[in-house]
C-alpha cells in the first residue's frame, strides 16, 4: 500500500441540527442554492467480525437510492480538526445497490448499522459547496455543509447562520442522545 495522499478524495464537512426545514430550504434558495436531487436513501454499514474498521475509525458503507442504484463508500479515519470533520472518502457507483449489500454479506462482512434518510442536495456552485438536508425517522433534521473550508464558511455566513450551531459530531452521537432522553433506540429506518 502506498503513502500517496489523494486530495480529491478528502471530504470536509460540518453538521447542524435544524428545527425548521421549510425555513432552511427557503434561506438556501434565496441565497443561491440550487436543488440538485431529493431521494430516499438507505445506508448499510459493514465491518469485519472483529470490528477492525470501527477500531480504525473507518466506515464501509453501501448507500442505496430509490432508483436501486448505489454507492459503495470507504471513509478513512477522521483527522484531528475540531471545526471540520475531515476524512478520506473513496466512492464507487454501482447499478444495483442491494446486490452490493449482498456481495459484502457473502464475503463475510457483517452489517453493523442501517439508517434511512430523505435527503435534499443543494449546490452553491460559485463556492463549490453542497448542502444536504437530511430528514431521519426519529432523530430529527440535519444540515451538512460540504466543500472547502473557505467555501463552507462563506456559505454559512451567506445563510446568516451562527457558526457555533455547527459540529463535527456523527449521527451516532445524536442516536445516543436520543436513547438517553427517551430510554430507547430511535427508529432508524422508514420500514414498517
Amino acid at each position: 500500500m502506498s503513502d500517496i495522499e489523494f486530495s480529491d478524495d478528502v471530504e470536509v464537512e460540518i453538521k447542524a441540527k435544524i428545527n425548521n426545514i421549510d425555513e432552511m430550504r427557503e434561506r438556501i434558495k434565496v441565497n443561491g442554492g440550487k436543488l440538485v436531487s431529493k431521494n430516499l436513501i438507505r445506508d448499510f454499514s459493514f465491518d469485519y467480525e472483529n470490528e477492525e474498521l470501527r477500531k480504525r475509525d473507518c466506515v464501509l458503507r453501501v448507500r442505496v437510492f430509490e432508483s436501486g442504484e448505489g454507492i459503495i463508500t470507504f471513509k478513512g479515519p477522521r483527522k484531528g480538526d475540531k471545526r471540520y470533520k475531515i476524512r478520506e472518502e473513496l466512492e464507487v457507483h454501482v447499478g444495483n445497490g442491494l446486490s452490493a449489500v449482498k456481495i459484502f454479506e457473502r464475503l463475510g462482512f457483517k452489517q453493523v448499522f442501517r439508517i434511512d434518510r430523505i435527503r435534499e442536495i443543494y449546490e452553491f456552485e460559485e463556492e463549490g459547496v453542497r448542502i444536504m438536508l437530511d430528514v431521519f425517522p426519529e432523530i430529527g433534521v440535519f444540515m451538512e455543509v460540504e466543500g472547502s473550508k473557505r467555501g463552507i464558511e462563506k456559505v454559512v455566513r451567506k445563510l446568516r447562520m451562527n457558526r457555533s450551531a455547527f459540529t463535527v459530531l456523527t449521527l451516532h452521537h445524536y442516536i445516543e442522545e436520543f436513547k438517553k432522553k427517551f430510554g430507547r433506540v430511535p427508529k432508524l429506518t422508514f420500514d414498517n
